[in-house]
């Protein structure tokens, strides 16, 4: 497997991520899949999890890998974003049991 690390920038942040590219040849025609690498290459609890087969060149399983990298950091900033709306200080407003507290009696 080839491994291969790219520097995501999005917004104001910056993340490195790893990826990996398998090749099937036929006829002079290559066959890629590529994968996202959840730590580093060097880590002995790095996965690879396929994210997209049947890509025709290598340039374009890179590019496709940036792109998906960006799309899926968007939609994590997407839902932080809206989940810091949403959630206004839960812990305050609720106990273990996830019902109100009742206003406190001196």
């Amino acid at each position: 497997m080839y491994k291969f690390k790219r520097n995501i920038y999005l917004e104001d942040r910056t993340v490195e991520m790893w990826f990996g590219l398998t090749s099937k040849s036929r006829d002079r025609h290559s066959n890629f899949t590529l994968y996202l690498l959840t730590e580093g290459p060097d880590s002995p609890f790095s996965y690879a999890e396929q994210i997209k087969s049947g890509i025709n060149s290598k340039s374009e399983a890179e590019r496709y890998a940036i792109k998906y990298a960006k799309d899926l950091l968007q939609q994590l900033l997407e839902q932080d974003k809206a989940s810091k709306n949403t959630n206004t200080s839960f812990d305050e407003e609720c106990d273990f049991d996830g019902e109100k507290e009742a206003n406190e009696q001196a």
